[in-house]
């Protein structure tokens, strides 16, 4: 056997030796040729047989030479050179050893001078790779050069500057061309090669090939990749790929296992070795796990591909539907985190819908406290908490403060929601997100106390230790309030809320109440009288720096540089002493906010205990009276501010609507918080009903200060009751006139289905008064006919009121009239005399006319939809 070998090698070197001269003569004539641009000849050196056997031997010569022609000016401007050249290497190719040319093709590749070079090639490495044996080794080459020339590539930058716009939109232009033409040279190389391999009899080194490839595949969907805006053709690109992708794996869900694998490595920062020794590559690729590793498929690659997979519901159905949905959530939530630490808001958003539709898919509240043992749950919270508060788009900020709430709420049991809100008690320090914590803790109070029987992970000693974290003034009372105001107004509301829902202790709340006030509710008064201190100090010096600057209007920058503004130990940035003035009065307000919360929550304290005092009394009764009492002192006072705001806000109508801006603006005029609109969840709707009532209840008074003059003076009682029902019609609809033109809005709110009935209400109120006061006092079908037929009169007059443009609406007040007198029945209806007719024939007539005058009304008023 050996001697056999010793011969074949001695034969080898003398092929070789004999056929060198040949061989130099070959390779310096198609040097020759192609310095003289001479292509048909260079072509026909190679196609000839009579230097076949010379050519088998001389790739290592003629791949280098040929290779060096393939360049973008060859490819526009000498076409058919380049053309030979692509030829040449395709001969090489087909007629040499394939393991020998896979390996000098992949070595130009590797030079990375050119996309040309490098787009060129593939094909010659394409059909080297077809006619060898065992792919195993040489796949391992191919997929490790164009990964190497793929990370080479420039990601496209999108600079938002107006001063490069224009540059960074051509150069991100280019950028995606050269990307996009790359890839639709490697996707169409990768479809040869998987065409010419069976999936049918596998053997160890296909598998190993298959692997290969489908590491590739996915890796194509990295960087830079995943960076493209997805137009027509880059969604082409990646649906042929995913193509590719399903037609090489039967379960694509596989992988996940090594998502898994690496979320658990890094999260615990250990390196974990199956036989405790590193493996080398070759020791994996045994086991066939090459799309375990890191630099075959980065998880950025995994995350963008499970992406498309998890999120289009049309390759959804074609996954096995085996896994468990918690295997493919833990994975998937893993693949999330890697998506929002990237700084691309596209891959960001990408992030966040992966999110959403994961938690959609998982049963609600079902993951509990074991599986918080993995980092990963609690480390993809402070990557969402990141993007919400540093994200640059508004949008994407806001959907993660959605994600953040709907992952804690909706994800975990409440034993787990627990342990996550105490760790972001003990590891978030931002006071929005400690806010964000304090409503969790109250939502999930509220689903607790509504459980039956009661869930009690949020009672006792464990709502003492959230209380602790919600209930924290670093520095005492010298704590700077106003920067982390939000965390302490959201907490003063969650203690407000238990002293008031929880009378009976149920939540233990009672029974920290005093270490409450010690640690907490006195500092923060304390602190809020030292803030308010400061704060009047520098309006005051700032206010003093605006009188003098009157007069020296240089001196103002200097003068503003006296009077720093800082809240939390950070000075803020320099600005005008009117916008000082402005912030100055901002934060007194929100100190103002702060401490009528603080004055509610002492008062909530000192009512409860009053009522601890009754129980000790055993006075069982009047314990019930006097929280009935102190009930209704609350409702009391919630009505009353609320109706000092509507009234407020009535001066900004004309100008900003019936709206919310409008009760901001007249909260704001009174000294509340624009954001106290919040106790009007029907926004411009209640004002609106507020008007209808204010205008009614003043009429009311009107007319009844009329009537009660005439039936003072026998003399006046003799009067038209149409021109009666005339005057308080005018007089009500006057009352609109201020507020003509946003009229027509106030009509439209109030026909929306939830407003109706108190739409209704007050119109049957207006109609009801004006015939009281005009003399009805009928209990028959006369009480009806009588209120439907004035509604008509009345909504009929309004609506043209609207379109009236006389002077001091002197048409509608004709028009009024006119429809007062065409109810020629309205005098005999309402007035009970001895001309009435027949109670048969009256009745009849009143129907008719309560018929006709409905139709009316119930068009103008909506009232005509199916129910």
């Amino acid at each position: 056997m050996v001697t056999n070998n010793s011969d074949k090698s001695i034969s080898n070197m003398a092929v070789y030796n004999f056929l060198l001269p040949g061989r130099t003569y070959v390779v310096n004539e198609l040097k020759e040729f192609l310095t003289n641009d001479d292509p048909e000849s260079a072509v026909l050196l190679f196609k000839s047989n009579i230097h076949e056997q010379i050519i088998e031997q001389s790739s290592w010569d003629v791949v280098p030479i040929v290779s060096n022609y393939f360049t973008s000016f060859n490819a526009n401007n000498k076409k058919k050179l380049f053309e030979c050249c692509e030829t040449i290497l395709n001969i090489i190719a087909e007629k040499c050893n394939p393991s020998e040319t896979v390996l000098q093709f992949l070595e130009q590749i590797e030079s990375l001078e050119n996309d040309t070079k490098f787009c060129t090639m593939l094909k010659p490495v394409g059909i080297s790779f077809n006619k060898l044996n065992d792919k195993s080794k040489a796949i391992e080459w191919c997929v490790g050069t164009i990964q190497s020339y793929i990370q080479a590539l420039p990601i496209p930058s999108y600079d938002k500057s107006d001063s490069n716009k224009n540059k960074n939109i051509e150069e991100t232009s280019a950028i995606s061309h050269r990307i996009i033409n790359l890839y639709t040279y490697i996707v169409s190389f990768l479809q040869s090669l998987i065409q010419e391999l069976s999936l049918t009899n596998i053997t160890k080194q296909d598998i190993i090939f298959k692997e290969y490839v489908l590491g590739l595949l996915i890796y194509l969907l990295g960087r830079p990749f995943c960076y493209l805006y997805e137009d027509v053709t880059v969604s082409r690109i990646r649906d042929q790929i995913l193509k590719l992708i399903f037609h090489l794996a039967k379960d694509v869900l596989y992988p996940l296992n090594f998502v898994n694998d690496r979320s658990i490595l890094e999260n615990d920062r250990i390196m974990i070795n199956k036989d405790s020794d590193e493996k080398p590559i070759s020791g994996q690729l045994e086991k066939c796990e090459i799309l375990e590793l890191q630099e075959i498929v980065p998880t950025l690659a995994y995350a963008n591909f499970y992406f498309y997979v998890i999120t289009n519901e049309a390759l959804w159905i074609k996954l096995p539907q085996v896994y468990h949905p918690h295997y493919i959530f833990q994975a998937g939530i893993a693949l999330v985190n890697c998506l929002l630490k990237e700084q691309d808001i596209g891959l960001i958003s990408k992030g966040l819908i992966f999110m959403e539709l994961l938690v959609k898919r998982v049963e609600k509240m079902s993951i509990g406290p074991d599986k918080l043992e993995l980092k990963i749950y609690v480390m993809l919270l402070h990557t969402i908490i990141n993007v919400m508060i540093y994200c640059e788009s508004d949008s994407e900020r806001k959907k993660a403060l959605s994600v953040f709430h709907e992952y804690i709420i909706n994800i975990f049991n409440m034993e787990a929601r627990y342990f996550v809100i105490l760790y972001l008690y003990n590891t978030c320090y931002h006071s929005g997100v400690l806010s964000l914590v304090t409503g969790l803790v109250k939502t999930s109070i509220i689903e607790s106390l509504g459980m039956t029987p009661r869930c009690t992970y949020f009672f006792g000693s464990n709502l003492e230790s959230l209380l602790k974290g919600a209930c924290n003034l670093p520095y005492g009372s010298a704590t700077d309030l106003v920067e982390i105001s939000d965390e302490i107004i959201t907490t003063l509301n969650l203690l407000r809320f238990l002293l008031i829902r929880d009378r009976s202790n149920e939540t233990g709340i009672w029974s920290i109440v005093n270490m409450l006030e010690e640690n907490y509710l006195k500092p923060l008064r304390q602190g809020i009288d030292l803030c308010k201190a400061h704060w009047k100090t520098k309006i005051k010096d700032l206010e003093e720096a605006k009188t003098k600057n009157k007069s020296h209007i240089s001196n103002e920058t200097e003068a503003d540089k006296k009077v720093m503004l800082s809240v939390g130990n950070k000075k803020l940035p320099a600005m005008p002493i009117a916008q000082k003035l402005k912030f100055s009065h901002q934060v007194l307000c929100g100190l103002d906010v702060m401490e009528s919360l603080l004055i509610r929550v002492n008062e909530s304290l000192l009512i409860s205990r009053v009522l601890v005092r009754y129980q000790s009394n055993d006075n069982i009764h009047q314990e019930e009276q006097h929280e009935s009492s102190n009930e209704e002192t609350e409702e009391e006072y919630e009505k009353k501010t609320k109706r000092k705001i509507l009234i407020a806000s009535m001066n900004f109508v004309p100008e900003l609507g019936w709206s919310r801006q409008a009760i901001s603006a007249g909260a704001e005029s009174i000294g509340y918080p624009g954001i106290i609109h919040g106790m009007f969840p029907n926004g411009g709707a209640e004002l609106v009903a507020h008007f209808y009532s204010s205008c009614n209840n003043e009429l009311n008074k009107i007319l009844k200060e009329k009537y009660e003059k005439i039936q003072a003076d026998p003399a006046k009682k003799v009067q038209d009751t149409g021109k009666q029902i005339c005057y308080a019609i005018e007089t009500r609809l006057r009352m609109i006139i201020p507020y003509k033109k946003n009229w027509p809005q106030a009509i439209a709110l109030m026909t929306l289905p939830p407003n109706v009935p108190t739409v209704l209400a007050n119109l049957v109120t207006l109609v009801d008064d004006i015939c009281y006061y005009t003399g009805d006092r009928s209990i028959d079908i006369n009480w009806y006919t009588k209120r439907v037929v004035l509604a008509g009169i009345y909504k009929t007059t309004e609506l043209y009121m609207l379109q009236d443009n006389s002077e001091d609406n002197k048409e509608t007040w004709k028009f009024l009239k006119r429809r007062i007198e065409d109810v020629d029945q309205l005098h005999r209806i309402i007035s009970v005399t001895s001309d009435l007719q027949q109670p048969e024939q009256a009745l009849k007539q009143a129907k008719e006319i309560a018929s006709a005058t409905i139709i009316t009304a119930r068009n103008i008023l909506g009232w005509n939809w199916y129910r």
